[in-house]
């Protein structure tokens, strides 16, 4: 399957470098960090390459236009903007959580300064808007364009919604998981929704158009509860971020919910919640009560579920071949990754 993807992914990492640029030589370090940020740098701003993710928003927007019958190589810049827009939340989202470590590299804020991680973001929010302006330049209707953009911009706000959910929500040993799903329905789903959209929206497939944000959303929600299964029980190796890495910071996930409310566990998972600091071996015992109470293959049937829908909406979609069978293969990918 790598190979191919590769001329989707060459493609949008050309357009990327081609926007997070700059010719002034004051500004290269601004840049620098960014370019650090996506694996092509390292901390001394120096040629690098890092484990920089593996695009899946552009990937998906790619394979969404052709499947809906779009030349795809004209959605490319719509595709880098939701990669630098992911960014954007990335380089927030790090220093929000007071992460120190990112795909097994520090994270910006870490090298460079709070201030300057904070800025690095702005600038990435504000240059994906830039990619999408660029649609122009390869044939795209000035009524499509602002559609699209507007889209793009929905999206952005249900990511900042999502994010104030999940920030506000830390520590609420009452939440439900109707409130967890409407907090990644923001934080993950909407950006993988906006990123199939896009991909029919310019592809001119009206009718398809719906169908195609449904499979998106919804893989985004399965995407996410395979997310939490990594955060609590993945190998470090893999997901490039500590053993355990939710729990230490008490985030509030879906394998959690359903932990605090067991009658075995949860009086003594909430005990363990309620105290200011968590040792090591409470850490280990958290884990182990959430384990216990039945959560992770709970999750798992959970996101399968989403998956299935996610595959139903597809179908609906009637998407043409090769880019549909991609698309499936990534689909399955993304909720298939070793937990």
């Amino acid at each position: 399957m790598k190979a191919e993807l590769a001329p989707y992914l060459e493609a949008v990492e050309d357009e990327i470098r081609s926007i997070v640029s700059s010719g002034e030589p004051d500004l290269s370090p601004f840049y620098g960090m960014m370019l650090y940020h996506l694996g092509w740098l390292d901390a001394r701003l120096l040629p690098f390459r890092a484990e920089s993710g593996k695009r899946i928003r552009p990937l998906l927007c790619l394979l969404s236009n052709q499947a809906a019958g779009g030349d795809w190589r004209k959605a490319v810049p719509a595709a880098a903007a939701l990669e630098l827009l992911h960014s954007f939340s990335l380089l927030h989202d790090d220093i929000e959580d007071q992460s120190s470590t990112r795909r097994g590299r520090a994270t910006v804020w870490k090298v460079w300064g709070l201030a300057h991680g904070v800025n690095s973001g702005d600038a990435m929010l504000m240059l994906a808007h830039t990619a999408m302006n660029r649609l122009s330049e390869h044939g795209v209707e000035p009524s499509v364009i602002l559609n699209a953009i507007s889209t793009f911009d929905r999206c952005a706000l249900e990511l900042c919604q999502g994010q104030y959910l999940d920030i506000s929500t830390e520590g609420n040993l009452q939440l439900t998981e109707e409130a967890y799903l409407r907090t990644i329905g923001g934080k993950t789903a909407a950006l993988i929704a906006a990123s199939t959209e896009l991909g029919a929206m310019l592809a001119g497939a009206a009718v398809e158009r719906e169908h195609y944000r449904s499979f998106g959303r919804n893989l985004g929600l399965a995407f996410q509860m395979v997310d939490d299964l990594l955060g609590i029980w993945g190998d470090p190796a893999l997901t490039g971020k500590p053993a355990d890495d939710d729990m230490r910071c008490r985030k509030m996930t879906l394998p959690v919910i359903p932990g605090l409310k067991s009658p075995v566990v949860g009086a003594e998972l909430k005990a363990l919640y309620r105290r200011p600091l968590w040792t090591e071996m409470e850490i280990a015992r958290a884990v182990e009560l959430v384990d216990a109470s039945g959560s992770r293959n709970y999750v798992q049937s959970i996101a399968s579920e989403y998956q299935a829908r996610a595959e139903m909406a597809l179908q609906q979609a009637s998407p043409r071949q090769p880019a549909a069978a991609l698309l499936r293969k990534l689909s399955d990918s993304l909720t298939a990754r070793s937990q």
